[in-house]
């Protein structure tokens, strides 16, 4: 009988032990689901983070083309600024020789008017000396 007892606490012990083992298992099997539901979980928010960056990415390589269109239009803006500034003062230069020339002719044409007018005043007292001789 002491037989028989010795097993039957062999036995509570492995029943025990046994039950000891399958919540092991079960706490082992529900950490291992919590751990694949939080990796699918990171899996996701990787997948979304990845399409976010490519997006940025895009949004940046546009952003670099429009910045790159951009600083060539300012760069050919302003050579052509650069060449109309110059053709202004090449053609301010010309407008001012243009005036001179004007004020130079204006002044000879005033001297040939008076030229002209004294020559007329001495044909009419010419002429009127001839009509009285």
């Amino acid at each position: 009988m002491h037989n028989s007892s010795l097993q039957v606490s062999n036995m509570e012990k492995f029943k025990e032990k046994l039950a000891n083992l399958r919540a092991e298992v079960d706490t082992a099997n529900k950490r291992a689901n919590e751990l694949e539901e939080k990796a699918r979980s990171l899996e996701t928010e990787h997948e979304q983070k990845d399409e976010e960056l490519l997006q940025l990415q895009t949004r940046v390589k546009d952003m670099e083309e429009a910045l790159e269109t951009a600083e060539n239009s300012l760069k050919q803006a302003t050579s052509d600024f650069r060449e109309a500034d110059l053709r202004a003062e090449q053609l301010n230069k010309k407008a001012i020789k243009l005036q001179q020339e004007i004020a130079g002719w204006n002044k000879k044409n005033a001297d040939l008017e008076a030229k002209y007018q004294a020559a007329k005043a001495e044909m009419d007292e010419l002429e009127g000396q001839m009509e009285g001789v």
